[in-house]
């Protein structure tokens, strides 16, 4: 049997025992590493380096400066106050929400923002009277929309750019990505706020963090707390530059902070962990080597071309390309994917004389796109955690998403990338 029948058959078990759920889907995650291990897809150390990764300490690292506010009694206030004027509407709760994690993720790590705001929201939305679930879908679906919207709001996005210039181009500009990200930002918003929102239940579920008794305002735990999350939050946002600190050293430092001014103590900083999540994100580093290394996308790639022909519009190239690796992006990774389809994009792009660029361009995009299981991505895993959405839930909001991106990139790239 070849590695990349075998990593099929991996990946269609984990999507059925995803859907049919009949036990907790860490478990789940966690059998399907060991089954790429076991088939010696990967190696042991592979399926442990996914638990020793800089992405796990900046999430431990966020979840606790993030809990620090609802223990120093901050969050309750704040969200009493945003209800005042946003009024006890579960819409207008997730349009601010979705706006601001927009605004945020096009600057800092899409992970550092929503552990930086899901204890606002889900103050916000208990303040309201209704559970925070659906509310905390639309942070996850914002910081992604954000990151589409400067070449560094996203790491696949300097990932994609990185490639062209390896491949002879010239790299894309801090904003080349800014219309498409706009683009993406409004029709996602739209869609979420009109229709999508009205796809996935309120499953009721109140996050860990925020499973505290009301704790009264404790001024200095309150500056400490807001201290800690403003200056880790300015880190992050600086840390695209040269020699800046590495976002998991700031968030980890700022947890230290925490614990060391007794804002949190040691015990619930471990409770405010959400460690079913971090199991989750470790198994998706070994999944996603396990795929790649099978060459199950390679033979993706094969199949574009024998689709495509020798002389394929540009419109059926960007259409194919952009499903493919959105597709594939649902169970890789996606940087791997972008590295896979890049150099073949721009190699078809060569052979039959159009501008490169617009191709590029959709593969970062498509690439990102990942919206559509709950093992697309570590932020996907996180908000698993925090609202126990199913995968058919990921599946039903999710895919839509996917295609208003697609027909973000096809009306936007003759305006602002023409081949």
């Amino acid at each position: 049997m070849s590695p990349a029948l075998i990593a099929l058959i991996i990946i269609a078990v984990m999507i059925a025992l995803f859907i049919w759920e009949p036990w907790p889907i860490v478990v789940t995650g966690i059998a399907a590493s060991i089954a790429f291990c076991w088939t010696g897809l990967i190696s042991l150390n592979d399926v442990l380096a996914g638990y020793n990764s800089t992405t796990i300490a900046l999430l431990c690292g966020m979840m606790v400066v993030g809990a620090s506010l609802f223990h120093a009694g901050i969050t309750e206030r704040i969200g009493e106050k945003m209800v005042k004027i946003t009024g006890k509407n579960e819409r207008n709760i997730i349009l601010v929400t979705l706006i601001v994690s927009c605004l945020l993720s096009s600057i800092c790590s899409n992970i550092g923002v929503m552990t930086a705001m899901a204890p606002l929201v889900t103050a916000m939305c208990l303040a309201a009277g209704f559970g925070p679930s659906r509310s905390l879908m639309a942070l996850l679906f914002g910081s992604q929309f954000g990151g589409f919207v400067t070449l560094v709001g996203v790491g696949s996005n300097a990932t994609g750019n990185e490639v062209m210039i390896q491949n002879g181009l010239e790299g894309f500009g801090f904003f080349s990505i800014t219309p498409f990200g706009i683009g993406v930002c409004i029709l996602g918003t739209l869609y979420f706020v009109l229709i999508g929102r009205k796809l996935i239940p309120d499953t009721g579920y109140v996050p860990e963090f925020a499973q505290t008794d009301r704790k009264p305002l404790d001024k200095r735990k309150a500056i400490i707390s807001v201290a800690t999350l403003f200056t880790v939050l300015v880190i992050i946002a600086w840390n695209p530059l040269p020699k800046a600190i590495p976002m998991w050293v700031a968030a980890i430092i700022g947890a230290l902070i925490i614990i060391a001014t007794k804002v949190m103590t040691l015990k619930d900083a471990i409770k405010a962990i959400d460690w079913n999540c971090m199991l989750l994100v470790g198994s998706l580093s070994a999944i996603s080597l396990g795929v790649k290394n099978s060459g199950l996308g390679s033979i993706v790639a094969d199949k574009i071309l024998q689709i495509l022909g020798d002389t394929p519009s540009p419109f059926l190239l960007t259409t194919v390309i952009f499903f493919a690796a959105a597709i594939l992006t649902q169970v890789m990774s996606n940087i791997p994917t972008i590295m896979l389809f890049m150099p073949i994009a721009i190699e078809i792009a060569g052979k039959i004389g159009v501008n490169p660029y617009p191709i590029c361009m959709t593969i970062v995009l498509a690439g990102a796109a990942s919206y559509g299981t709950p093992f697309a991505a570590p932020q996907n895993m996180i908000t698993v955690g925090w609202t126990k959405y199913k995968f058919l839930d990921f599946i039903k909001i999710g895919i839509p998403m996917v295609i208003i991106t697609y027909i973000a990139v096809v009306g936007l790239i003759p305006i602002f990338l023409p081949y």
